[in-house]
């Protein structure tokens, strides 16, 4: 988020100490001044600071989408080579953005809450970004398998994908120390998508 304005403050604000706190340790009078805001002003953009959650929740959902190039799910790929090419296209962001991308980061810990306490605002989570980035890739997987795209194996492949991907997210920390890094370098970032990338020729069917 690169603007500056009441509203936008008040949404950094609120998913960093929702993350922190949880939602109900969180008061406005701590939204306010994280922000650097009258506390009035989440009346004035959110009615509330309910309203204020689930805005950052949609905002969460909208830079994930954005970060993945993936606005709205398509349609079906018309053939295994498109749906080879379009997954590790979207496979090597999905890295790229998990790995290394520092504003992810300050999302995991509300996200993480919803995983563990699913509200409303995890409903906008799923709806708007999970459900589209897990049907998206259901699609390109079910192509190349030739198995339906609502077929149980199929959203479980998608799971398991987004999970080793999500999961350079989540370990961090322990994944650096084994490496004996401060972060994530050029040289590990580019490793992390070959690792993830040569694990999707097991949705490729057996000549």
């Amino acid at each position: 988020m690169s603007d500056d304005t009441t509203r936008d403050r008040l949404i950094r604000a609120g998913i960093r100490l929702f993350g922190e706190h949880g939602y109900k340790a969180t008061t406005t009078r701590m939204l306010a001044d994280a922000a650097q805001a009258n506390i009035g002003s989440i009346a004035y953009y959110f009615d509330n600071k309910h309203g204020l959650y689930l805005a950052a929740a949609r905002y969460i959902a909208g830079a994930l989408r954005e970060r993945l190039g993936i606005q709205a799910a398509g349609s079906m790929p018309e053939d295994r080579a498109m749906a080879r090419r379009e997954l590790e296209r979207l496979v090597r962001r999905m890295v790229r953005t998990f790995a290394a991308d520092v504003e992810c980061r300050q999302w995991l810990l509300m996200v993480m809450r919803e995983q563990l306490h699913p509200s409303d605002a995890f409903d906008i989570l799923q709806h708007q970004a999970f459900g589209v980035v897990q049907l998206t890739l259901s699609q390109h997987i079910a192509c190349l398998t030739g198995r339906d795209v609502e077929d149980p194996v199929t959203t479980l492949e998608t799971h398991t994908l987004v999970g080793q991907i999500v999961f350079f997210l989540i370990a961090r920390e322990p994944l650096l120390r084994r490496l004996s890094l401060q972060q994530v370098d050029d040289d590990t970032l580019n490793a992390m998508e070959e690792v993830v990338v040569s694990h999707l020729r097991l949705f490729e069917p057996v000549a």
